[in-house]
């Protein structure tokens, strides 16, 4: 019987010898969907190979992965990434921060060094698109997760309370005296935005409050533009408003401020995420408050859970939220 060599795996598969040798020694000139092929097809033909140098990481290699726009939000996912790496470094482990353009994710092109390298270990920070994140976790590499989550999605998530941090800060509004609470957020934007939608309902609706279709803005860019030529268009004035973050309630409150209403006299603001935003505005804004440095921490602890428990189920993983109370909002005049 003829004795099978790499040729004929690189062959029967159509790509190169050198290839084939790279992926029965582990080495990182192929990405790891090529890697599986090739050991596969050496075992459907026998060929024999040091199967102990096979997917034996070689270092503590780690990669996060994040849009760009994600990166450029310092005071927000800055923070996580911080609290990451710092985490990350005190066990010993190495994290490269790997970034996505527009381009890659309309063409559903993963990084190259994210194919190519044998990573221990991927993180995925917020929303980039479900066919770009499952084409990630089709690498078969352990993966967290972090701000962002669905249920197509089968990995283990970091997340914030969304629906019940607003429904707090919703509350909040109403015990002050507000029946008439605006919303101002995109909800397809991202799970964690549609969520706090939910969250907003939830709260009108159990303390019976309408929740009034004429200034309820679901569907709206975070520029100032777009938002004053929303709020211009309004045919009712709500007493307060509900906003999904810190930029909407920045312009939100920067709005107002140009049409001369007095805050908290006149109309309150509350949003979420506690950046910049919320407190450089004037008056500094009341916001629902994530401890991001927890969530990297917690997506650092799952990652060691997940490398020692690999067929454990899947763990979803909320982080609970705070009001944090400045001069944006008060008693209904």
């Amino acid at each position: 019987m003829k004795k099978v060599t790499m040729q004929d795996i690189a062959d029967a598969l159509q790509i190169s010898k050198n290839s084939v040798s790279q992926a029965l020694g582990n080495k990182n000139g192929v990405g790891e969907q090529t890697k599986r092929l090739v050991l596969q097809k050496a075992d459907e033909m026998g060929y024999q190979y040091k199967k102990d140098v096979v997917y034996t990481p070689t270092d503590n290699q780690f990669a996060l992965v994040a849009t760009e726009f994600a990166l450029s939000q310092k005071s927000f996912f800055g923070e996580i990434c911080l609290s990451l790496e710092q985490e990350m470094t005190a066990r010993g482990f190495y994290l490269t921060t790997l970034a996505v353009g527009p381009e890659a994710i309309a063409t559903n092109r993963l990084p190259r060094e994210l194919e190519e390298k044998n990573w221990r270990g991927i993180f995925i920070l917020s929303h980039i698109s479900d066919v770009f994140v499952k084409q990630i976790l089709e690498l078969g590499v352990p993966t967290v997760m972090i701000d962002h989550h669905d249920p197509h999605l089968r990995t283990d998530t970091i997340l914030s309370q969304n629906k019940d941090g607003a429904f707090v800060a919703v509350e909040h509004l109403i015990t002050l005296g507000h029946e008439r609470i605006g919303f101002v957020g995109d909800v397809d934007f991202s799970p964690s935005y549609e969520e706090r939608f939910e969250g907003y309902c939830k709260a009108m609706r159990h303390y019976k409050l309408p929740v009034n279709s004429h200034y309820t803005i679901t569907s709206i860019k975070e520029e100032q533009a777009a938002l004053f030529q929303a709020l211009e268009g309004l045919e009712e004035w709500p007493s307060a408003w509900f906003c999904v973050n810190s930029g909407l309630g920045f312009i939100l409150n920067s709005y107002f401020q140009s049409k001369g209403f007095a805050i908290p006299e006149q109309v309150s603001i509350v949003c979420f995420d506690n950046t910049e935003f919320a407190i450089l505005a004037q008056p500094p804004l009341t916001t629902m408050c994530t401890d991001l440095r927890f969530m990297g921490r917690k997506a650092t602890e799952t990652m060691e859970w997940r490398l020692r428990n690999p067929s454990a189920p899947i763990v979803n993983v909320a982080i609970g939220t705070e009001l944090v109370l400045r001069e944006s909002t008060g008693e209904l005049v």
